[in-house]
This record gives structure tokens, C-alpha cells and sequence, in this order.
């Protein structure tokens, strides 16, 4: 059976929500992360949890890039761990005067701050979607 992925592009801050909310909980290996100066591109390749799957716990492996990027700075993660796993938390977008920064959170303070000309980019699913037995919990499923 083969199901349809995503593949959404994104262009100002309403478009980078929808890819937050997408890839809330998505977990990515430190070797994943690349950043194409010359093309001023920052991508990484991770397994995001499958929010649509409708109960069932799935995940599937996306690429994301974003386009545009002037610079990287990357905070609590040790580059040459190439196996570390982080768990993306959120993306965040600051409107700045010049620009905008995204800020990719992860679990245990670690970052990745891009500043970018503007907010533009995209998701796109690579594989199709398998079972996990681990689904994200939150205090908000256990507190209704």
C-alpha cells in the first residue's frame, strides 16, 4: 500500500507554522544536518512522527531546507556526535530588521539559530510511513 507524502513549501511565517506543527517531535541525527553556504541553504533529513496518521503511531522520513540562510549558529550540540539523536520541539521565526531568524528547538536546550533573508523553504516526505511503538507523549495528553 502506498500512501501519499507530504511536500510543502513554505513562504512568509502563517506557511512556517504549518511545518512546525508537522514536525513537532520529529527526531534527527546530528550527521543530518547540513548547511550549503554557497547555496545558502541549511537542510536536514528527519523521521517526523506522523501527526495525520489518525491514532496510529507512525513515523516517516522527511527532508526540510531552508533557503536563504546567511548563517548558522548552533547551540548545545556536539557536531562530531554524528550518532547523537536530537527531538525537535518546535521552529520559531523572529522578524527582524534586516531578516528573520528560525530558531530550531530541541529537547535539552540544544538550537539551531538560522538568519535568513526571509522565511522560505520546504518539507518533503522520502519514504513511506512505519509503525513506532514509542508515540510523543505530552503533559497536555496526560492533563486533559
Amino acid at each position: 500500500m502506498t500512501t501519499a507524502g507530504l511536500n510543502l513549501g513554505f513562504a512568509d511565517t502563517d506557511d512556517l507554522k504549518v511545518v512546525a506543527a508537522v514536525m513537532q517531535d520529529a527526531v534527527v541525527k546530528t550527521a543530518d544536518l547540513v548547511y550549503l553556504g554557497r547555496a545558502k541553504r541549511f537542510a536536514l533529513v528527519a523521521n517526523r512522527y506522523c501527526w495525520e496518521s489518525e491514532g496510529k503511531a507512525m513515523r516517516r522520513r522527511c527532508g526540510l531546507h531552508f533557503d536563504q540562510v546567511r548563517s548558522v549558529r548552533v547551540k548545545g550540540i556536539d557536531r562530531q556526535a554524528v550518532a547523537q539523536v536530537l527531538d525537535l520541539l518546535t521552529v520559531a521565526v523572529e522578524e527582524q530588521e534586516n531578516g528573520v531568524t528560525i530558531d530550531l528547538v530541541f529537547a535539552g536546550g540544544a538550537q539551531i539559530r538560522l538568519d535568513a533573508e526571509v522565511v522560505e523553504g520546504g518539507l518533503k516526505d522520502l519514504t513511506e510511513p512505519w509503525s513506532t511503538k514509542h508515540a510523543p507523549k505530552h503533559e497536555s495528553d496526560e492533563n486533559p
